[in-house]
């Protein structure tokens, strides 16, 4: 998200972070700017950077938002100041504080408009195959990076900006929201492997439409459990077995599958096993965490549950331990059905 030479004051920032103080450091990286870099070995699941915004702001108008932001500065202490302004802008011009924001800013939420900037978090670049993925906490307002794989010593920490689908969606949202073209090892592909790689992006999106169709799900749910079965094999193949998020919203959309026509049992393990990768990508503590947490000792406290219908009630777990990986799989899916 950045370029420049690193400050003394956003490198003492990310040196003074409790959690982890020598776990990355601040550093240039060829043809990206300024990047984080692992200095040890980062389990999957590990919380490597937790902060707290220097500013946030909602979207407007060029001229408002400068004032606003020019503002808002203003507040801030001298180091803080400093911070801010030795952020990367790649939409340089009449409006500098602005183009900062629109370079450097991570939204407050899935979805949300509300941006935020913050001293280190905003020198991570991007990559669309991510080794890290950053989650805004609306509990404790501070925003987290959680490694969603194993990372090695010496490789950057990356998280994702983009919405997802194939590569020349991709390209275009980065250039017009990020000002830039991204040169990760998935868009650097050779040709025929990135059109291997553009056709499972195509297709996650297309099945995540279709199991995001409530009369699908309410007229044929054993289709759209089996679109969720799909769905996870062409995460795992596209992102290498470390989906991240993703992975969680596939449980929770089986979850609701499944509570929707009475199975307890089944949404139980979905929800479980959303709770399980909230867990390792964004900790306990989130809402969504907690959440997840609660519908999987009481998956019928959901708003949806029988909402369908109450074919599929049913409240005995088949357990993992009791029969192999494949037939559990098998049953939890129904794609035997």
């Amino acid at each position: 998200m950045d370029s420049g030479t690193v400050s003394k004051d956003q490198s003492s920032s990310a040196e003074q972070q409790p959690d982890a103080p020598s776990m990355f450091e601040v550093k240039a990286i060829p043809l990206k700017g300024i990047g984080l870099v692992a200095l040890q070995d980062i389990p999957q699941g590990t919380l490597i950077i937790q902060e707290k915004p220097l500013l946030v702001a909602h979207p407007g108008a060029p001229d408002a938002l400068e004032i606003l932001l020019s503002s808002k500065l203003k507040k801030l202490d001298k180091p803080s100041q400093r911070q801010f302004l030795s952020l990367h802008n790649n939409f340089p011009g009449k409006h500098p504080f602005g183009g900062i924001m629109r370079t450097n800013a991570l939204p407050c939420g899935s979805g949300s408009e509300i941006g935020a900037i913050y001293p280190t978090i905003c020198r991570i670049n991007h990559s669309c195959l991510p080794n890290s993925q950053n989650t805004w906490n609306s509990d404790t307002e501070i925003e987290t990076i959680f490694a969603i794989k194993p990372i090695s010593c010496g490789e950057e920490i990356t998280i994702s900006y983009d919405r997802g689908g194939p590569s020349a969606a991709r390209q275009a949202f980065l250039k017009q929201a990020f000002g830039f073209q991204c040169s990760c090892a998935v868009c650097s592909q050779s040709p025929s492997l990135l059109r291997e790689s553009d056709n499972r992006r195509s297709r996650i999106q297309e099945l995540d439409d279709q199991i995001g169709d409530p009369f699908r799900m309410m007229q044929n749910p054993v289709e759209s459990l089996k679109d969720c079965h799909s769905l996870l094999q062409t995460l795992n193949a596209e992102y290498g077995g470390y989906p991240g998020a993703l992975m969680a919203r596939l449980y929770y959309d089986a979850f609701q599958i499944s509570i929707a026509h009475g199975d307890k049992a089944r949404a139980s393990v979905f929800a479980e096993k959303a709770y399980e990768v909230r867990l390792m990508c964004e900790g306990g503590d989130t809402p969504e965490a907690k959440k997840m947490k609660n519908l999987a000792a009481n998956p019928s406290a959901h708003s949806s549950f029988m909402a369908y219908s109450s074919k599929w009630k049913n409240t005995k777990k088949k357990l993992a331990g009791e029969v192999d990986e494949e037939a559990f799989e098998r049953w939890l899916f129904r794609t035997s059905d």
